[in-house]
């Protein structure tokens, strides 16, 4: 699709130049928007793709509004938390279409979100919110163990640790607090069961669910994701309760237009759906700009960035595809070649791939969601196709390392879901 004629020549802020933005960037752009785009970095990722750049932080409200004000903008989005507060504050103070203050404090706030929720009905764990170490270790009874100690505002399961001795709470508390802006953690309750994700727009009061994944995490004390499937082998009946999580996150918490990512996880006889935490920002790793487009055939941004200049799109996603989001894990070590990436883009059902590291940086312990060194985003007609599909990539892909002979093989963490 080329130009769009009620987007062509208006002016667009984009909060966020990293690699998951160059795709708003880029789409933007062919859309016909003059786009301007700010990062902390002056060398961002998406710094070349954009008509202006400049070098802001993303939290720096006034110099963010300074920047609108000036270029006369006519729409604010962002596809990074820590540019939502600053998207909504500047969507309030000029008047434009976009998310309220109080929904991007629920969305970035993980206490206040939880309080909402309670508020609402929701099922989500037991939590309490602590500023200190000794906060935590008290918070926590014997019989509360094993639980998970997070930060109240941070994303890629940075801070967050499981913790199942009363002993190692106060130094999960300390990394969480650590990794909070605003000094603030929750110890949570562990729940055992299976972890899901929903991506889906909100148009005119109508919930578009473009997608749900069951997924794999990484092996504990971390929580990140190791893969994601869709759709999510859920049952009938679970899969209708997930659904309805969506449509009561969009009526209870906003009715603004946009999107949700919301992270869910299915627990107990009676499979309740509790709500782990979502965003009003599409799922990172080109799941939201890519992959959800490749399985649906929903132009996902343009769709935010023509509600971003308040105008609305036909939204009618296609099903039947299978997909995955799969984080490709390698040995540590310094790399000096990265081979078959090519090879592997090539391949008729990936969507994309990348591996994260170039030639002189090295690969170390992975403990988050930012320190994966790799992912595939691939389709097929089944879950069996995909696989076949990851198998084939990670034949393909090698890395050589300063400290090896010869090519180092990939290897695969998968444990079972928990």
């Amino acid at each position: 699709m080329g130009i769009d004629h009620e987007i062509a020549g208006r002016r667009l802020l984009i909060l966020g130049g990293g690699l998951w933005q160059v795709p708003y960037v880029r789409r933007a752009r062919a859309l016909g928007a003059e786009t301007w785009v700010t990062d902390w970095s002056p060398d961002a990722a998406a710094k070349d793709d954009a008509d202006h750049f400049s070098p802001i932080d993303l939290k720096d409200r006034d110099a963010t509004l300074a920047l609108a004000r000036e270029a006369r903008i006519e729409a604010v989005l962002t596809g990074a938390d820590v540019g939502v507060p600053t998207a909504a504050y500047v969507a309030g103070q000029l008047g434009l279409a976009g998310y309220s203050m109080s929904l991007a404090e629920y969305a970035t706030n993980k206490f206040k979100m939880r309080e909402r929720a309670r508020a609402l009905g929701i099922p989500c764990p037991w939590y309490r919110r602590v500023r200190s170490a000794d906060d935590a270790i008290a918070a926590v009874a014997p019989d509360d163990l094993p639980a998970i100690v997070k930060p109240v505002d941070n994303c890629s399961s940075r801070g967050v640790q499981w913790v199942a001795r009363r002993a190692d709470l106060g130094s999960a508390a300390a990394k969480a607090l650590e990794a909070s802006a605003c000094g603030e953690a929750l110890v949570e309750q562990f729940l055992v069961g299976t972890e899901g994700s929903i991506e889906a727009l909100v148009q005119d009061g109508r919930v578009i669910v473009l997608g749900f994944c069951d997924k794999t995490k990484s092996p504990l004390p971390d929580r990140f994701d190791l893969e994601l499937r869709y759709p999510g082998a859920f049952s009938a009946p679970v899969a209708a309760a997930i659904r309805r999580l969506a449509q009561q996150i969009a009526e209870g918490y906003t009715d603004a237009n946009g999107i949700l990512h919301i992270e869910f996880l299915v627990s107990g006889a009676a499979e309740t759906v509790f709500l782990i935490e979502f965003a009003i920002r599409g799922c990172g790793s080109k799941v939201a700009t890519d992959l959800m487009p490749a399985l649906t055939g929903v132009d996902v941004v343009r769709v935010l960035v023509r509600q971003a200049f308040g105008l609305r799109t036909a939204i009618e996603p296609a099903t039947g595809l299978h997909g995955a989001l799969h984080f490709l894990m390698f040995p540590q070590g310094r790399v000096v070649a990265v081979r078959g990436v090519d090879d592997a883009r090539r391949l008729r059902s990936v969507v994309d791939v990348r591996v994260e590291r170039a030639p002189g940086e090295s690969i170390g312990e992975v403990h988050d969601g930012r320190s994966r060194p790799g992912y595939v985003l691939a389709t097929g007609r089944n879950r069996d196709e995909v696989q076949r599909t990851l198998r084939d990539v990670r034949a393909l892909i090698r890395l050589d390392y300063d400290d090896a002979s010869g090519v180092a093989p990939i290897e695969i963490t998968q444990p079972q879901v928990a």
